[in-house]
């Protein structure tokens, strides 16, 4: 697939003192081992600066290089996926109709593609993922003759009315099972219903049943609780049902802890009532008591609660008072961590709440204002200083992450500290080139894709073994270049 050394040589040389180049660092690129043509290829494809003729040269690679790998998950933009969308082996393309972030245009073509796994596919992860294709693509789709594509375009967005209503009489069990719902049903002409009703196959009869059921609901009274046979019904009555007082003394007496939990979190329940649970043996009664938007600061204090470690639960009345700028700040101030916790979620946080909630004592309130969108900038760097957790990594796509002035921490030997310095909209190409021979991969990676690291330096990256698929995607790489890039790995014109 490569050209001999003398053609190699030639054109390489020539796009290279092009773009001015020196010539100690074309021989480095010329040198690279034949492998990292696979990496120049996967580069390119998510190169967001790439011109359509070279993505278009891209995905005419066949066989595309790991396509599983990264195909599934990469960003692509308009002109990639177009590109993608047309590669000769229907594997990629299948593939391809998998990642969330396809553009609708693309993810259309794939829905009418030659390859019968290909259209499933992409029809299915556009009911997944709720991607609006044309309306009348979903009518060819709801109308086709597959019976996979009629059965998930039942769910798709923008199906036409009269068509989905018309799915109930398919001639497949399957797609007229997907097409009976609570939506559908009182919507259908009364012959359509009695069919359905009477139909002989059991996945029919079974959506006839989902879609006619009526929830009774919940008991509030000790008659109607004691005659309650499901449990999930039972504490779900315990937990959010208007109960009548002779209930509510009931629950919070009775022998099972997880109904006194319930009828602990239960507003219906009286103040009073619920406070004779504040010593209950149970740990997760006390929690929930303590837990409750009608008990006092002072009664709060008062119970011996333990907060179990993980992420619980925002209570209810918390979110519903997130609009409530008075109401925040009062829970803002609240000696129980997990409503300081759970109020760092309201939307539209004042800034002097912002400040209190970003100096807190407890390590996770702080934690949890970092996913807010108006989480301050110093509390985003010292967090993704030092915090352990998975996804770390998503602090620095914070809006208020990147700042003038994070480049002071390019020499720290925190590497992460040295990663955010690349965030620094004023920092130099001299300060990225430094970083691009970083002694951690994850600091020189992100220094070879950063468009202001000087062209001389990011040449030598494109023949690293660890460096050059982050080198070929960084959109300052010149389109003459990524050309002859191609033509060194072989792909044709």
């Amino acid at each position: 697939m490569a050209h001999s050394g003398d053609q190699t040589a030639q054109v390489a040389f020539g796009v290279l003192e092009a773009t001015d180049v020196a010539r100690a660092d074309a021989v480095r690129l010329l040198g690279a081992d034949s492998s990292l043509h696979a990496q120049w290829i996967m580069g390119l494809a998510m190169n967001s600066a790439a011109p359509e003729e070279v993505l278009c040269r891209v995905f005419t690679v066949d066989p595309l290089p790991e396509f599983r790998y990264w195909l599934p998950y990469c960003p692509l933009s308009p002109a990639a996926a177009a590109a993608a969308v047309a590669h000769p082996d229907p594997r990629v393309r299948a593939v391809l109709a998998e990642n969330p972030h396809l553009p609708p245009a693309a993810r259309a073509v794939l829905a009418e593609d030659p390859d019968p796994k290909v259209r499933r596919v992409a029809v299915m992860m556009a009911c997944e993922y709720e991607v609006e294709l044309p309306a009348e693509l979903t009518v060819r789709l709801a109308t086709g003759p597959e019976p996979r594509l009629r059965y998930w375009a039942t769910g798709l967005i923008g199906l036409p009315e009269r068509t989905r209503l018309a799915l109930a009489e398919d001639p497949d069990p399957r797609v007229r099972s997907a097409a009976l719902d609570s939506w559908s049903w009182p919507r259908l002409r009364p012959e359509v219903r009695d069919a359905a009703e009477a139909d002989p196959d059991s996945w029919v009869r079974a959506a006839v049943r989902r879609a006619t059921h009526v929830h009774p609901p919940l008991p509030t009274t000790v008659g109607g609780f004691l005659a309650e046979t499901d449990e999930r019904r039972r504490r779900d009555a315990a937990s959010t049902a208007r109960v009548e007082e002779a209930l509510a003394v009931l629950l919070v007496a009775h022998d099972d802890p997880s109904l006194r939990r319930a009828a602990a979190l239960n507003p219906h329940v009286p103040t009073v009532l619920a406070l004779g649970m504040a010593a209950d043996p149970e740990p997760s009664v006390r929690l929930a008591v303590s837990l409750r938007p009608d008990v006092t600061e002072a009664q709060r204090a008062a119970i011996d609660y333990t907060v179990p470690p993980g992420r619980l639960p925002v209570p209810s009345w918390v979110e519903e008072r997130f609009g409530d700028p008075d109401a925040v700040r009062e829970i803002a101030a609240s000696s129980h961590v997990v409503l300081r916790r759970g109020v760092t979620g309201a939307p539209a946080l004042p800034a002097d709440v912002i400040e209190r909630l970003a100096a807190d004592d407890d390590y996770y309130v702080r934690l949890m204002l970092c996913e807010n969108d108006h989480a301050p900038h110093e509390l985003l760097v010292e967090t993704f200083a030092d915090w352990d957790g998975l996804s770390w990594g998503r602090l620095a796509r914070h809006r208020n992450f990147a700042r003038p002035g994070l480049a002071r921490f390019a020499d720290s030997p925190n590497y992460r500290l040295r990663y955010a310095a690349l965030f620094d909209p004023e920092a130099g190409p001299d300060l990225v080139e430094r970083l691009s021979r970083d002694a951690m991969d994850m600091v020189r990676h992100r220094a070879a894709a950063d468009p202001r690291l000087p062209l001389p330096r990011l040449v030598e990256l494109l023949g690293g073994e660890e460096t050059s698929q982050r080198a070929v995607g960084n959109p300052a790489l010149p389109a003459q270049l990524m050309h002859h890039l191609l033509d060194v790995a072989g792909v044709k014109r």
